[in-house]
């Protein structure tokens, strides 16, 4: 058995010092991400051509924040990059991509059956459909990066996993408060996505599912079914509208304010913590790990 002592070494500068606090750490890697996110972005916007303007800013910024990302982990938490691992990295997000997918055609498909979504046509399908997948793929690194790879997993480090999905989720659903159709029901649903989300993290231990499905469920929603996401109005490649009362449709805000969403958050985010837990991915509080 190898003792380590939980004294700080007398020689570490002030900087390393205060990078033992989680609350610092999780500051300082959410400011690199997001602005790296941001300058990326200008500097792609800048350079790209018109008409291919609208795509790759939003790809290169993904890349730029999954590259702040890794050297962020490398270089201030010196260790490995387990998260961001190319072992199972492609097969896992492909599964992510189909898991957003298929959780929003089963409920559209229960809302079409039940007739609170109407479908009234089509619109011509082009090359420009796949162009706001580079926007919901960027969205969901950022979101993911910063609310599963950062938030939660330093809070888990510290705290454990249950007090670290609720404060991920938490904060999760906080940010969503300034758009448009928020009330109590979709931020309830969203704080349940968040954990949601965070459970999908545990199951594997790695970013590459949580973003699939992030970027999958925005895109099938917004792009394929022309629904809101999370307030933001969408025009797809179905012309199709909801009806009915809010608590099922989802209102002004979409399908993530609906119970439907939250029914299929819970089974398959309870699914993901039961797997995640079999595996033994759960982490205890660290006042409550036995010493190594």
């Amino acid at each position: 058995m190898t003792t380590v002592s939980s004294t700080a070494p007398a020689h570490q500068g002030w900087g390393r010092r205060l990078l033992r606090f989680s609350l610092i750490k999780i500051i300082l890697a959410v400011v690199l991400a997001a602005a790296s996110a941001g300058v990326t972005f200008s500097i792609a916007s800048a350079i790209a051509d018109k008409d291919a303007r609208i795509m790759w800013p939003e790809i290169i910024s993904a890349i730029g924040v999954l590259l702040t990302y890794a050297s962020y982990v490398r270089y201030v938490e010196k260790r490995p990059v387990a998260e961001l691992s190319r072992a199972g990295a492609i097969p896992e997000f492909a599964l992510g991509l189909l898991i957003g997918a298929a959780m929003v055609a089963v409920e559209i498909g229960i809302l079409y059956a039940l007739g609170f979504y109407e479908l009234s046509g089509t619109n011509a399908w082009t090359m420009k459909i796949g162009q706001p997948l580079a926007v919901m793929l960027f969205v969901g690194v950022l979101e993911e990066v910063i609310g599963r790879g950062i938030v939660f997993r330093i809070t888990e480090e510290s705290l454990g996993s249950w007090p670290a999905i609720l404060i991920s989720a938490m904060l999760f659903g906080l940010l969503h408060l300034p758009n448009e159709g928020a009330g109590l029901l979709s931020i309830s649903i969203t704080v349940v996505a968040g954990a949601f989300f965070a459970a999908a993290y545990m199951l594997t231990r790695r970013l590459w599912l949580c973003i699939g499905i992030h970027a999958a469920w925005n895109y099938t929603l917004g792009t394929i079914f022309s629904i809101a996401v999370s307030g933001n109005e969408s025009n797809g490649l179905l012309v199709g509208k909801m009806t009915g009362p809010g608590w099922i449709t989802g209102g002004s805000y979409g399908l993530e304010a609906s119970v439907l969403t939250l029914l299929a958050l819970v089974l398959v985010g309870g699914w993901f913590l039961r797997l995640a837990w079999a595996k033994g991915h759960f982490v205890a509080a660290r006042r409550r790990r036995a010493p190594r």
